[in-house]
């Protein structure tokens, strides 16, 4: 019963592995959804995944040994992702009416 244990364990942390790996090659690829040549746009996009990314690992190994410091993590992690979303809506609308406004 506590191989079967080990293994639950053991694959609770793949996922998180593969999140923390995918979103560091997000964030070192040139081949972005906003590219890095639009200044603050493309830059917020990387730090969001990749932080993110690396704030769910760091969530998922301290799950085990401090649930109060998991819980302020994914905290932490869910607000890059809403205020760097939020902040590039924003970029967005900007850059819309600056181009409407010089047309």
């Amino acid at each position: 019963m506590e191989k079967k244990l080990d293994i639950v364990e053991k694959s609770n942390k793949t996922l998180p592995i593969i999140v923390g790996i995918l979103g560091v090659l997000y964030g070192i690829s040139p081949v972005d959804a906003i590219p890095d040549v639009i200044p603050i746009a493309g830059w917020v996009d990387d730090l969001g995944v990749t932080g993110g990314a690396i704030l769910h690992v760091i969530q998922a190994f301290t799950n085990d040994t401090n649930t109060s410091l998991a819980k302020i993590i994914g905290i932490l992690k869910w607000m890059l992702w809403i205020l760097g979303g939020i902040l590039i809506l924003v970029l967005g609308l900007l850059g819309i009416t600056i181009y409407n406004l010089f047309k």
